[in-house]
């Protein structure tokens, strides 16, 4: 008998192999404590992109030369694994972006169940100089009108939505904390993650938003938002007014240090020239090795955040950036400097 050949095309195993690892509504952060988060995908946005670029990569390692080892083209995925270095060193020949290449190596390690180390490629370092999007004049700004989507614009800018939760948000999801207007956002959120951002914006902004809100009552204020609008760009707007409502003068944090505890304002306290003081919290300290370390998801760091390479000698305030981060959404202070602060 001849050997079994699978009648799948090449895009079907992919998105079969990608479905088994699907855990929508299930706890990431749950799975990060049992170490078995690698082996799943908790976002629809998540899935879409791998599922895009690994199908992109089977179509293209079909299209390549037949390969001698294997002595015909690819007929299942698993045959497409040889290929997987040379399409991402294809990319780089590209001058595709780091964060592409990244993202193109990250979907082949979760079709294959690996690491992306396990792979015998490295990509170009992700830099902020180096980042593309929402950068500059694109080719879709000319089929967008600012005048006919004000609302929109304006609405976005002091919001800091994504798309997703954009097409999502109805007017009662307008809510009031201490007499200050805010939005619970709970569907479309990266990861499932729910989260309440105050307003930012000029008096009138934050009169047209709650306007907006009023006007759709139950219903979604901005369904189907225009394709060509670089929802991007407005988040680093509302990032960039939320980071200036918190930041405080350099000379009033330099010496300041913050205790954090899982990306979290735990405490803070001033030292003498910002160093360390580990007497004055050595009860999250304990002895490891002959030295002391915090106690796991304790983080003792200095209030100001040092840029390098493009933006060095630019210092931010990092309890500012943390909350900058909060209402975009990351709770990760690093990524507003190199993703969102930019104009």
């Amino acid at each position: 008998m001849g050997r079994h050949r699978t009648n799948k095309s090449l895009k079907q195993q992919v998105k079969e192999r990608l479905d088994e690892k699907l855990a929508i509504g299930k706890s990431k952060y749950a799975a990060k404590l049992n170490g078995t988060h690698t082996n799943f995908i908790f976002s629809w946005n998540t899935y879409k992109s791998y599922l895009k670029h690994n199908c992109y990569f089977v179509q293209w390692a079909k299209e390549q030369p037949t390969d001698p080892d294997l002595g015909h083209k690819p007929r299942t995925v698993e045959e497409c694994r040889m290929f997987a270095e040379r399409w991402v060193q294809y990319g780089i020949d590209r001058n595709l972006s780091a964060y592409t290449l990244k993202l193109q190596l990250s979907s082949l390690a979760k079709l294959y169940g690996c690491k992306t180390t396990d792979f015998n490629i490295q990509t170009p370092p992700r830099k902020r100089s180096n980042i593309k999007r929402s950068r500059g004049a694109a080719v879709r700004d000319k089929h967008f009108s600012v005048i006919a989507n004000k609302d929109m614009i304006t609405f976005c800018k002091c919001t800091g939505l994504r798309r997703s939760e954009l097409m999502q948000i109805t007017g009662a999801d307008l809510i009031y904390v201490d007499g200050i207007p805010h939005l619970n956002i709970t569907k479309g959120t990266k990861g499932g993650r729910p989260r309440i951002s105050v307003l930012a914006g000029s008096p009138e902004e934050i009169e047209t938003v709650k306007n907006l809100c009023i006007a759709a009552g139950k219903e979604k204020i901005f369904p189907n938002p225009s394709e060509n609008a670089d929802i991007h760009s407005f988040r680093a707007v509302y990032a960039t007014r939320i980071y200036n409502q918190y930041a405080r003068n350099y000379d009033e944090y330099k010496n300041e240090r913050i205790i954090m505890y899982k990306n979290k304002v735990f405490d803070s306290y001033i030292s003498k020239n910002g160093k360390k003081n580990v007497e004055q919290y050595s009860h999250l300290y304990r002895k490891h090795e002959n030295c002391l370390t915090m106690i796991e998801g304790y983080k003792d760091v200095q209030t100001p955040y040092y840029c390098r390479i493009d933006k060095k000698s630019t210092v931010y305030d990092r309890k500012a950036l943390l909350k900058a981060s909060t209402a975009l959404g990351h709770n990760r202070f690093d990524i507003i400097p190199s993703n969102y602060l930019y104009t």
